[in-house]
């Protein structure tokens, strides 16, 4: 039996066709007749045949074939025939892994693929938006961020496939303070993270209407800002609070105005696809349990599982 990387490098656009409807179908559903499957797909009778028999000999599918009642799938390997369709790993998204709940959202998420047989490959990047821009982009097939962010920034060719409870994506988030402020502190002096959605949005309401001058920084980064820059306040994630631990700087939460309104959207994660992803779609649809996914982060987060991604 030849091996799925020597099989996948050689395999043709049919048998990408029918790897992608067959990637479609549920175990038990009847396949078209290779007749039907030949005027569909332009080929003849004999190509059909030799790629039905190729996808089984890899071992993407197994047909049961029951003479004049047709042939039905028996099974499917998600994992072989997103390689044949793709020919590489599935590309995810995701923030800087620089805190637990990411860790662990990354685990669990490359855990579930793994075990369905999915070969996956995380890209971290930071900010929401770029993350957008790197899907829309084609450099990965799917992107995680909050749910706040995921609803704000999708248009009409992407698509959520998965929304996570609250205080999956982060903690939450609180505004940070200069303990000891400069005397002139009107207008207040507030950083800004424009590559972060979530931050960008929270920091412009929870600010809205106040006398404000803002500065451009990297939330990552909010406990330098709040010691050495000019910055009087911002937001950042509960998450990377460990920074924040100088007496210098004190800190609240979001105003029960802005709270009410994001609805816990600011903490919950969301897995997000372009439209046109069909295999991705359907791959992460059947594979990505919620329950699964924040039981696995969960033990990432309490130091019972090594994170891995």
């Amino acid at each position: 039996m030849a091996s799925i990387n020597s099989y996948t490098n050689e395999c043709t656009e049919l048998d990408q066709c029918l790897a992608k409807y067959l990637l479609k179908l549920s175990a038990g559903e009847k396949l078209p007749s290779t007749r039907e499957f030949a005027e569909s797909m332009d080929a003849s009778l004999g190509s059909i045949s030799t790629a039905l028999n190729n996808l089984e000999e890899m071992g993407a599918v197994n047909i049961n074939r029951r003479g004049r009642l047709g042939s039905f799938l028996e099974n499917k390997s998600l994992g072989i025939l997103w390689s044949i369709i793709e020919n590489g790993p599935l590309v995810i998204a995701q923030t800087l892994p620089s805190y637990k709940k990411c860790e662990g959202l990354a685990t669990a998420v490359y855990s579930l693929l793994r075990n369905a047989g999915v070969e996956a490959y995380f890209t971290f990047i930071r900010g929401s938006i770029n993350r957008f821009k790197a899907l829309k982009n084609g450099q990965c097939h799917a992107a995680i961020m909050s749910e706040l962010a995921a609803d704000e920034l999708i248009g009409r060719n992407e698509e959520i496939i998965l929304r996570l409870p609250p205080e999956t994506f982060v903690s939450g988030h609180n505004v940070f303070y200069r303990g000891k402020q400069r005397k002139s502190t009107k207008p207040l002096r507030v950083g800004i993270d424009n590559a972060s959605y979530d931050v960008k949005f929270l920091t412009e309401m929870e600010f809205s209407g106040m006398d404000v001058e803002y500065h451009q920084m990297s939330f990552v980064q909010i406990d330098s800002h709040l010691q050495e820059s000019a910055v009087d306040a911002a937001i950042s994630d509960l998450d990377h609070k460990e920074l924040l631990n100088s007496g210098e700087i004190s800190s609240r939460p979001l105003s029960d105005k802005v709270q009410a309104q994001l609805g816990g959207r600011n903490s919950s994660a969301a897995v997000i696809i372009r439209k046109d992803s069909e295999p991705a779609r359907i791959v992460l649809s059947e594979v990505l349990d919620a329950g699964e996914i924040v039981a696995i982060q969960q033990k990432v987060v309490d130091g019972e599982l090594v994170p891995r991604y």
